[in-house]
């Protein structure tokens, strides 16, 4: 028996860009029983094959792919493949993933994979398949990772050290597919599975890294002999600790991701996001700075208290605060959130083509702004932010604090995606875009 696993996006890589190899593939691929084989197709790095000679397809996709995963089963399904689909959007609406599929997993896929198997090689697969309890963190096995082809890529593998958020926004898939648990993997599991890895970076894949101050904390003192370089995602509601800073830093910590979402406090409280306190974020950006570590940030704009003022001042404070590489999204209501709940009661949702759910289209109704000035100015605030003047103010000043060629490709690469982002958008508006300032 053959299958085929298949990261679903619409994202190629560069190969000028760095090549993040996840798990979730490689982890099923290592529970999968050593009689079937398995094949894994990244979509970022290779194209797909609808004469497979696999018997079984497996999908996974985020929302923004939904659209595009569904063509790819419905071509699979017109070859009489079976074809099974999984990840957060098809957990989050699985009625209507099955339309286009054999069999939908609802949230974590471990513990019934080789149900599914079994079934499929009886000939009796289910609909629909979800574990009633979660997965045990000490259980995972070491990811097949050499069966996701990366070769004329710059890869950085990934490493897991738990699951889940202990925090509640409104925006964020999280709390509604597994609620605000957070699972924590041995520490000596972590370091084992790292001493693995022949390469000197990594990162690790938690969507927080520091959900647990003290275990974070343990970690970083367990992985200073390994000499590694890494990132990954933090809280903001975390990193004003010090100690925790320091240790990151020794540790190798070289790039931290934030997401501080809104330089408006009224628009954080209003997602519940109100322990980010906009008051204390250039404090702690320079506290971690002072660490020699260099951050991603991650706004957001469209929530309910942003008027049109919020794109200058999301600009003014970038300048201020010389973050190395701002991002910039445009409020996503993603389906079954508290947030897309709300907005579809007071009938705001414009928009549920999902392939616009990538961060750069509006898809429903701002309070205090219309559609095209959230549009517009989201696109103004990109422009102004990299453009070469603001590019070259943040790259010096971290050059006092980090690997200067590095800071600098950081900033570039952003620049290059952006654009690629701008030209994209405006193939698919019907109308062009006013500028702003």
């Amino acid at each position: 028996m053959r299958i085929e696993l298949v990261r679903v996006t619409h994202k190629r890589t560069r190969a000028w860009q760095l090549f993040l190899r996840t798990l979730t593939l490689p982890i099923l691929a290592a529970l999968t029983p050593s009689s079937i084989e398995v094949k894994i197709t990244d979509e970022r790095t290779e194209s797909i094959d609808y004469e497979s000679d696999a018997d079984l397809i497996g999908l996974t996709f985020l929302t923004a792919d939904a659209h595009r995963a569904y063509r790819m089963a419905d071509e699979f399904r017109k070859r009489s493949k079976f074809v099974v689909m999984g990840g957060p959007h098809a957990s989050i609406l699985p009625e209507e993933a099955i339309r286009h599929a054999d069999s939908v997993v609802i949230g974590e896929a471990e513990l019934v994979w080789k149900d599914l198997l079994q079934d499929f090689q009886k000939g009796s697969l289910k609909k629909f398949y979800q574990s009633k309890t979660s997965v045990k963190m000490e259980d995972l096995p070491l990811p097949r990772r050499n069966l996701v082809k990366c070769k004329g890529f710059t890869t950085i593998e990934m490493v897991e050290t738990s699951r889940g958020c202990p925090f509640n926004c409104d925006f964020c898939y999280m709390p509604t597919l597994f609620g605000r648990s957070y699972r924590l993997r041995p520490i000596e599991d972590v370091i084992k599975e790292i001493k693995t890895l022949k390469k000197d970076h990594l990162a690790f894949a938690d969507d927080n890294l520091v959900g647990n101050p003290d275990y974070a904390k343990n970690l970083f003192k367990k992985l200073i002999p390994l000499r590694k370089k890494w990132f990954g995602n933090f809280s903001l509601a975390r990193v004003n600790d010090t100690q925790l800073l320091k240790l990151a830093a020794q540790s190798g910590c070289i790039r931290m991701g934030l997401g501080f979402e809104s330089v408006s406090q009224k628009s954080l409280n209003g997602v519940n996001k109100s322990f980010n306190k906009v008051k204390r974020y250039q404090e702690i950006i320079k506290k971690i700075h002072g660490q020699g570590i260099t951050i991603i940030g991650y706004f957001m704009f469209g929530f309910d208290k942003d008027d049109v003022s919020i794109f200058p001042r999301t600009v003014e404070f970038i300048e201020k605060s010389l973050i190395d590489r701002p991002i910039f999204f445009i409020l996503t209501p993603i389906p079954k959130t508290r947030l897309y709940q709300r907005l579809l009661l007071e009938e705001r949702i414009l928009d549920t083509n999902w392939s616009h759910g990538d961060g750069t289209h509006v898809m429903f109704r701002p309070k205090l702004m219309t559609e095209d000035e959230l549009q517009e100015g989201h696109r103004w605030v990109i422009n102004q932010v990299y453009s070469l003047s603001c590019i070259t103010r943040r790259w010096l000043e971290s050059c006092r604090y980090a690997n200067p060629f590095y800071s600098l490709a950081l900033n570039l690469s952003a620049k290059v995606e952006m654009a690629g982002k701008d030209q994209s958008l405006r193939k698919h508006r019907s109308s062009p875009l006013k500028k702003m300032g």
